[in-house]
């Protein structure tokens, strides 16, 4: 059962009013119902878009870094991605799924794994890793102009940071940025180790203790 921990007033610009907008942890079948009636959908449109602009490339260009270029910039990178079957593995992965509702509405989704280790050269310190991080279709700027809700990732983000701080980790949390949303990343004061050899195209950020707490304030 979704667990309402804080709720946020945020404006949307599509709407011109304010919301109030509830961080849960847990995602109800409700959710997920609505995720698959109304996210899925629009990603499967978004996607096709992508696809069709990819393969109308000469066939020279369609290469592998091309075809993740696309997908960034039409923002479907997680097309493929099943909440529903997430919620059934996290127990057993050491994840905790979080979310951000809209009434009975899912406006972003959120999976962290507890127990990873800092990959910061001088400690093993553990932290909270953000596996997976989405924000509903609407709200992305490659799908709608204007979205209906801005800055959604930067309170997921900081759901992560505090359930590392409620642990005793001091706000240490890392995870792997899909190509479209390093800027973000570095922007929030992430610390950037490069691309994961073991995740091809894929950078690793982190967030150290001093850098989690500059980000709450």
């Amino acid at each position: 059962m979704a667990n309402i921990l804080e709720t946020f007033t945020v404006n949307s610009l599509q709407l011109g009013k304010a919301f109030k907008i509830d961080l849960a942890e847990g995602l109800d079948t409700v959710h997920l119902d609505f995720m698959e009636a109304q996210w899925a959908p629009a990603m499967k449109r978004q996607y096709d878009l992508a696809l069709l602009d990819f393969f109308q490339l000469p066939v020279s260009e369609q290469t592998l870094e091309k075809e993740i270029e696309t997908l960034a910039k039409f923002d479907v990178q997680d097309h493929h991605w099943v909440w529903r079957k997430k919620c059934a593995i996290a127990p057993g992965h050491k994840g905790r799924i979080f979310s951000l509702l809209n009434a009975s509405e899912v406006e972003a989704a959120m999976m962290l794994l507890v127990g990873k280790s800092s990959r910061h050269p001088s400690t093993s310190l553990p932290l909270v890793y953000v596996d997976f991080v989405a924000i509903a279709p609407w709200n992305r700027k490659a799908f709608q102009s204007p979205r209906r809700f801005r800055n959604l990732g930067t309170i997921m983000i900081g759901a992560a940071v505090e359930l590392s701080r409620t642990l005793g980790w001091d706000g240490r949390c890392g995870l792997h940025s899909l190509p479209q949303s390093v800027g973000f990343y570095r922007h929030i004061g992430m610390r950037d180790f490069g691309l994961d050899p073991a995740k091809p195209l894929l950078r690793y950020f982190e967030f150290d203790a001093p850098a989690a707490q500059k980000f709450r304030k």
